[in-house]
C-alpha cells in the first residue's frame, strides 16, 4: 500500500496569491470604444428616422430659346389709340356753381388765361357786397376803439379829473378846518352875547312898570337867540371834528388813486385789447372779402395752359361741385378737358404672348390711314394694367412731332421692330439666345430683394437664392436673368418653413400647369 504524504496537499495560507491586474487600456478604454462606436452607428443608422427631412417637391426651370432678329426686323403688330401724354387737362371750377355760358367747342384753340366758361355770378356778387360793407363797418368799430384807446392814454398821462377831485377835497378839508379854528372865537363871542342879553333881561325884568312888555319879550327872545346858538357852536365841535376826519379820509384816497391810477390803467389796457379785437375783426372781415372776390372771380373759368379743348363735360345749366356724373370718369368740378398737340402717346394693347418680345426704348412704326406714311417712335413703359378679357397688357409709345392730323382717340396700327443690341450694335445675323423662366408665384421678395428656393440635390439641402428679375412672361411667367441656370430645380412646395442649408427630401418633381413664351426679342 502506497504511503501517502498529506502535508504536501496542505495550503500555505500565510502568503495570499496575488494575482496579476489587467491593464488599464483593455479593461475600460477599449469596452467604452466599442460601446461609444456601436451607439454611434445605431444613430447614424437611425438619423433619418429620428430627424426626418422636410419632404418636397421641385419644378425645373423654364428654358426658352429664341432668335434675335436683326435690327429694324418687325416682330409682331398690335392695335392702339392716341390719347394726351401723360393725360387730358382738367379745367375745373374752383367754387360751386351753375353753368352759364359755355365759351368753347372740341378740338379749338385755346390760349393760356382765355375765358372758356362762365357761371352765373349773382348770388357770389351780393356775397362780395355784403363782405365789403362788413369790412367798412368793422374798420368804423377799430376807428372808435382807437379813439377811446387815445383817450384812455390822455387821461393816463394827464389825470386832471383826479387833480380836480383831490383840490376840491383839499378846498372843504381847509374850510372845516377853518371852521375849527374859528370855533373858540366865535363860541366866547356867542357866550358873550349871551351874557348881555342875560343881564339886559333880569335889567328890565327887575323894573316892570318902567319897562314895555313888548322890550321885555324882546329881550327875553334875544336871550334865548343867544343861548341857543352858543349851544349849537358848543355842538359843532364834534361834528366838525367827524367832518374833518372825513374830508382828510376823502383827501388821502383821492391822492393815492391820483398815484396808483388803477382805473386809469384798466381802461387803458381795456381799450387797447379792445382796439386788437377790433383790428382782428377787420382782418377777419379783409379776409371775408377776399374770400368773396375770389369766389366772384372763379365764376370766370379760365384756360390754365395752351392748348386744344378734348372733351366739353359740363354744358350750360350745369350745376358743377354738385352731383353731376360724367361716365364716371371726371369729378363734379370738371368744365372741360385740355391737350397739348405736341404731347401725344399710343396706348398700345399687347398679347401676353408678345410681351417678352418687348423692352424700353424699342423702336416701333405707327401707321394709320390718315397718315402718308409711317411714324418713327419708340416704346416709353409697359403699363401696369392687364385686361384679362382681352388677355392682353397696356404698352405706351410716344413718338417726336406728332402731325396736326392726329387726335386723340385715333386708332392706331403699331409695329415693333427688334431693336439695337448694344453688345453688337452692328449685327445684321440672326442669333439664337436662351432665357430663362419660373412660375412668379415661386418668386419671394425680403425686404426688396426677390429670392427663389432652390433644391441641391447633391447635399440634399434647400438654398435661398437672390435672383434679377426680368421681363413678365405669359401665363404667370417670370424672366430670370441673374441667380439660376438650366439644370436648377425649384422648390415647388414645403418651402414654407424652410431654413437655408436645411435638410429636404424631394419627393419628385411637380409639373405646373403653365407654358413659357413661345419666343423673346
Amino acid at each position: 500500500m502506497n504511503q501517502v504524504d498529506l502535508s504536501q496537499l496542505a495550503i500555505d495560507r500565510a502568503t495570499p496569491v496575488r494575482h496579476k491586474r489587467r491593464h488599464l487600456l483593455t479593461r475600460y478604454v477599449l469596452p467604452l470604444a466599442l460601446l461609444a462606436g456601436f451607439a454611434g452607428l445605431i444613430v447614424w443608422a437611425s438619423w433619418e428616422q429620428l430627424f426626418p427631412p422636410q419632404p418636397v417637391t421641385v419644378v425645373p426651370v423654364q428654358v426658352v430659346q429664341s432668335q434675335q432678329q436683326p435690327a429694324g426686323t418687325p416682330l409682331f403688330t398690335a392695335a392702339g389709340w392716341v390719347e394726351p401724354r401723360p393725360t387730358p387737362i382738367r379745367v375745373s371750377a374752383l367754387a360751386p356753381g351753375v353753368v352759364d355760358k359755355l365759351l368753347v367747342v372740341e378740338n379749338q384753340q385755346v390760349s393760356a388765361g382765355e375765358v372758356v366758361a362762365q357761371l352765373v355770378k349773382d348770388d357770389a356778387a351780393l356775397a362780395h357786397r355784403r363782405a365789403a360793407a362788413d369790412l367798412q363797418l368793422r374798420e368804423a368799430e377799430l376807428t372808435a376803439a382807437q379813439a377811446d384807446h387815445t383817450a384812455a392814454l390822455t387821461r393816463l398821462e394827464h389825470p386832471v379829473h383826479l387833480e380836480a377831485q383831490l383840490g376840491a377835497a383839499e378846498a372843504q378839508l381847509a374850510s372845516v378846518e377853518t371852521l375849527l379854528q374859528n370855533l373858540p372865537y366865535v363860541t366866547r363871542q356867542a357866550a358873550a352875547r349871551r351874557e348881555f342879553a342875560r343881564q339886559d333881561y333880569e335889567g328890565k325884568s327887575a323894573a316892570p312898570g318902567v319897562i314895555a312888555r313888548v322890550q321885555l319879550d324882546q329881550a327875553k327872545s334875544e336871550l334865548e337867540a343867544n343861548a341857543a346858538r352858543l349851544e349849537e357852536l358848543q355842538g359843532q365841535q364834534t361834528a366838525l371834528g367827524k367832518e374833518q376826519t372825513a374830508l382828510q379820509q376823502q383827501r388821502d384816497a383821492l391822492r393815492l388813486q391820483l398815484e396808483l391810477l388803477i382805473e386809469e390803467i384798466r381802461d387803458r389796457d381795456a381799450t387797447a385789447a379792445r382796439v386788437v379785437a377790433a383790428r382782428a375783426r377787420v382782418e377777419q372781415a379783409q379776409v371775408t372779402l377776399r374770400e368773396n372776390r375770389l369766389r366772384l372771380d372763379r365764376m370766370t373759368i379760365l384756360a390754365p395752359i395752351d392748348g386744344r379743348v378734348f372733351e366739353l363735360v359740363g354744358y350750360p345749366g350745369t350745376t358743377m361741385a354738385g352731383n353731376m356724373q360724367h361716365g364716371g370718369r371726371f369729378d363734379s368740378s370738371t368744365v372741360i378737358t385740355l391737350y397739348q398737340p405736341e404731347w401725344l402717346q399710343v396706348r398700345v394693347d399687347v398679347r401676353f404672348e408678345d410681351l417678352p418680345l418687348v423692352q424700353n426704348q424699342q423702336p416701333v412704326q405707327i401707321r394709320n390711314a390718315a397718315l402718308p406714311a409711317p411714324l418713327p417712335g419708340k416704346v416709353l413703359l409697359i403699363g401696369s394694367l392687364a385686361n384679362m378679357q382681352k388677355n392682353t397688357q397696356e404698352t405706351l409709345v410716344v413718338f417726336d412731332q406728332p402731325p396736326d392730323i392726329l387726335k386723340p382717340q385715333m386708332l392706331m396700327d403699331v409695329t415693333f421692330l427688334s431693336p439695337q443690341f448694344n453688345n453688337n450694335p452692328a449685327a445684321k445675323q440672326t442669333s439664337t439666345t436662351v432665357r430663362l423662366y419660373v412660375p412668379s408665384q415661386l418668386v419671394q421678395d425680403a425686404n426688396g430683394t426677390p429670392f427663389v428656393w432652390v433644391a441641391d440635390q447633391t447635399a440634399r439641402v434647400a438654398r435661398r437664392v437672390g435672383v434679377e428679375l426680368g421681363a413678365v412672361g405669359q401665363r404667370d411667367l417670370v424672366e430670370i436673368r441673374k441667380g439660376l441656370n438650366r439644370t436648377s430645380r425649384l422648390i415647388a412646395s414645403g418651402w414654407e418653413s424652410l431654413q437655408d442649408g436645411g435638410r429636404i427630401s424631394v419627393l419628385g418633381e411637380a409639373t405646373p400647369n403653365i407654358n413659357p413664351p413661345s419666343s423673346a426679342p
